[in-house]
């Protein structure tokens, strides 16, 4: 049986990894998502524990139950995955996405399946009655957490980038056959050596080898433990976070080293006689848990990526092994130890059904109380802290009666001693923690507000007067004052482009500056910006209004906290103009704003003649990665054209324009442009971006039509091919950033295909905007030729904007300054 039970490990583990990723496809990213499904899998697998407990099948009948489970398990997988996809490329009904919707949906694609999940394991224990003792449980227990260990790293390492969302979800009901297969066989042997049906469950006493009472109820015990399990894990990831590059190499490795220690604690189970002293090891192992951390990454000191890839991993497993792997070896052994002991009466099945329903409580409890209220290394604390109790319980009837003596009858100083101790040592470690950063700045700077939510951990802090910008755990700037300018471009220049926009979505808000940028144009009547995070809308309202001009305040804005994928997907409302903010590429989830399946939705949410932008950071992008983002933009928007947000070569940013009706750039309403720049010269005096304000600043911008896509990758929802691929070059930096000469070159190149298709009114300013790339790169390689094209910079420069009093010169987006 340690086949099957290793088998349905792999399986369930791998399920899971593909419900999370199916449903935040169909329900979109946000952190009530993820919730949802681990609640509806955990209480799933509760309720199928639970019912082995309330009608236990005979013993002849229970390995036909784990046959039927898992067989139904296959089966729904398969099903979620075909409705899931139906459901995305053919456009999400409206009632999914309603709060009602996202409260149902994961319940009823993930409970059937969850629910016969939880059936297998105390039907197998059911199946072998007598037979089932003490160390057998243990190393069933051991053998299926090894399986989900094996699940989770051959589905994340092997196949997803290999064989995608179908090929993985076919292979775990191929786990699913084979669990069911074992089982099967199980059976027939059993019906060819005569064995008759035993009737109802044998409800017998199995205890450890060491006859100690558990000393608490067991319900309790199997829902603290479940419970504390899953807060450490949510906890652990959080700290995880700040010090790793967000991408699912980093989580993985994680998780396994969770998983591996929940293996090594139920083999090693046995050795631990007495439950308080257990309880009392994971204590003392919780409150040092930050200490070990502190002492490695002082001050939130992030992991280098630049390592190579395996010095890279080395760091993060041995960070994982110091910090992890001692806190779950410690707390795993609880829930093994308990089934072996379980007293007469007590069935594995309702055991598991309470350690199922503690480790929802614990996720739910932790991220959505603890976390916000004592941050990352308090919460840990707190953690610690019950384990203490929970040994308290135990431990100090058993010293009370031991310090006391058998004719006196007081209690004893030694049960005191003991909890002044453990209070002692909590009170050290709580101002331990109190002490420690929830995020690491720059040494300049100072942090003004932390926030640590579902999400993780997002930061404000300042360099100087004009010099805010907000992290998001630790390792990456969603956006600052200082780049106010090229972030209000990124929202304006759609909006010029277009001419005549009404209303505009922004898919991403950040510190709002892009929406400012928006916002300026008079025309606009409505601008809708959705932000995935509540906690960065909150930190953007009280801290960034000076650099977003308030625009939160605007009757025009609204504010949406969901999912900007399917915030424009959700129905009714349509745009004028939709703009794509910059993401992160290896950031988990975020692949899905780069898919063939989103920029259809953003396709069908635009009015006719409308227009989308998707801005692109090529500082963090390669080659390869930016030839399958364009090749899958093109697949919706077969005429697009590239524009440009600034002149820098070091750090440029790029923007994939595609229309509605398939216009390409040919199809551009110059004078419209005109009237759009003259409304916002006219309006709005404090512009003063050169670029914005005429139309001939516009031209500079515009590079030309995209060449035609060669065959190779798109990439779609269902491989997430941007996801996987960047989250491994990231790493040790494999292969170069798209930026300097290459880049240089590529503009180059598709400058060219631009001058026949500009009208010849706007041809001078689009050669401009070539010549400032081309200074650029002489300005920072150095080149001798910088001297030459210096002397230019004046009569290069387009008579509107050299005429133009009101720019602001000092902040033109490139390294050389041209002063008028």
């Amino acid at each position: 049986m340690v086949g099957v039970v290793l088998a349905s490990g792999m399986a369930a583990l791998a399920h899971q990894v593909l419900w999370t990723r199916r449903l935040v496809d169909l329900l979109g990213a946000g952190p009530e998502t993820f919730s949802r499904v681990v609640g509806v899998f955990f209480g799933g697998l509760a309720l199928g524990a639970a019912w082995t407990a309330w009608a236990p099948p005979s013993r002849s009948r229970a390995l036909a139950w784990v046959v039927a489970a898992e067989v139904v398990v296959g089966a729904c997988g398969l099903a979620v995955a075909w409705i899931v996809e139906r459901g995305v490329a053919t456009g999400i009904p409206a009632w999914v996405i309603t709060e009602w919707g996202r409260a149902v949906v994961p319940g009823l694609l993930v409970l059937p399946a969850s629910v016969a999940m939880g059936v297998v394991f105390p039907a197998l224990c059911v199946a072998l009655g007598s037979e089932a003792g003490p160390a057998q449980l243990r190393r069933w227990y051991a053998w299926n957490t090894v399986g989900g260990l094996m699940g989770l790293v051959g589905v994340h390492f092997v196949g997803l980038p290999r064989f995608g969302l179908w090929g993985v979800t076919v292979a775990a009901g191929l786990m699913n056959l084979a669990a069911a297969a074992g089982a099967f066989w199980g059976l027939r042997e059993r019906s060819t050596a005569g064995h008759r049906d035993a009737g109802p469950q044998v409800r017998e006493v199995v205890v450890d080898s060491d006859p100690t009472p558990v000393g608490a109820p067991v319900w309790l015990l199997s829902l603290a433990s479940g419970f504390g399990v899953l807060g450490m894990e949510v906890t652990l990831q959080q700290q995880f976070l700040q010090v790793t590059i967000n991408s699912h190499t980093s989580a993985v490795v994680l998780l396994s080293t969770v998983l591996g220690g929940l293996a090594l604690a139920a083999a090693t189970s046995a050795r631990v006689k007495n439950l308080g002293t257990g309880l009392a090891v994971t204590a003392l192992l919780c409150l040092l848990e930050p200490v070990w951390f502190a002492l490695l990454q002082p001050g939130l000191r992030i992991v280098p990526y630049e390592l190579p890839h395996v010095a890279y991993h080395v760091r993060v497993l041995g960070l994982a092994l110091a910090t992890a792997l001692p806190v779950f070896w410690a707390s795993g052994w609880l829930f093994p130890s308990l089934l072996a002991r379980r007293p007469g009466g007590v069935s594995p099945g309702m055991m598991l059904a309470w350690n199922g329903l503690g480790g929802w409580l614990g996720s739910e409890v932790v991220q959505g109380m603890f976390l916000p209220r004592f941050g990352l290394w308090g919460t840990m604390v707190v953690l610690g802290g019950g384990y203490a109790l929970g040994a308290l319980v135990l431990i100090l009837p058993r010293l009370a009666r031991t310090s006391s003596g058998k004719r006196d009858t007081g209690i004893g100083a030694l049960p005191w001693a003991v909890a002044l101790t453990v209070l002692l040592a909590l009170g050290a470690a709580w101002r331990f923690a109190s002490r420690q950063p929830q995020v690491g700045p720059s040494p300049n700077e100072r942090v003004v507000e932390v926030a640590v939510g579902r999400e993780g951990v997002v930061a404000v802090v300042t360099g100087g007067t004009n010099d805010w910008r907000m992290l998001m755990n630790n390792t990456y700037t969603l956006a600052g004052s200082r780049a106010q300018l090229s972030q209000e471009r990124q929202g304006l220049l759609p909006v010029l482009l277009h001419g005549t926009a009404h209303s505009v979505a922004l898919l991403g808000f950040a510190t709002g500056s892009t929406t400012a940028g928006a916002a300026l144009d008079p025309a606009v009547e409505e601008l809708k910006a959705f932000e995935l995070s509540p906690l960065v809308a909150a930190l953007a309202r009280r801290h960034f209004a000076p650099w977003n001009r308030g625009v939160l305040d605007d009757p025009r804005v609204q504010l949406v906290t969901a999912d900007a994928r399917l915030g424009v997907a959700r129905g009714a409302q349509r745009y004028d103009v939709v703009v794509g903010d910059l993401f992160l590429p290896w950031r988990t989830g975020e692949g899905r704003l780069y898919t063939s399946d989103h920029f259809a939705q953003v396709r069908r949410s635009l009015r006719p003649g409308g227009l989308f932008c998707q801005w692109l950071p090529m500082f963090q992008l390669t080659r390869t990665q930016f030839e399958v983002i364009t090749r899958t933009f093109q697949r919706e928007f077969p005429s697009a054209f590239a524009v440009r947000g600034d002149f820098y070569a070091g750090l440029p940013i790029v923007g994939l324009c595609g229309f509605e009706d398939g216009r390409g750039l040919d199809g551009l309403a110059w004078e419209k442009v005109e009237a759009a720049c003259a409304r916002v010269r006219e309006a709005r005096l404090e512009v003063r971006d050169g670029l914005m304000r005429h139309a001939a600043g516009v031209a500079m911008l515009v590079i030309g039509p995209l060449p035609e896509a060669l065959p190779g990758p798109v990439n779609t929802l269902g491989n997430a091919w941007l996801e996987w691929n960047a989250g491994r070059s990231i790493v040790g930096l494999r292969e170069p950033w798209l930026v300097g000469v290459p880049w240089a070159e590529w503009v180059r190149d598709v400058h060219r295909r631009g001058v026949a298709v500009v009208p010849e009114p706007w041809r001078a300013a689009h050669d401009a905007g070539q010549f400032y790339l081309t200074l650029e790169v002489a300005a920072v390689s150095g080149s001798r030729l910088r001297t030459v094209l210096e002397a230019q910079v004046q009569e290069r420069l387009p008579p509107a904007l050299l005429r133009d009093e009101r720019v602001d010169w000092d902040r033109w987006p490139a390294t050389v300054k041209p002063r008028p």
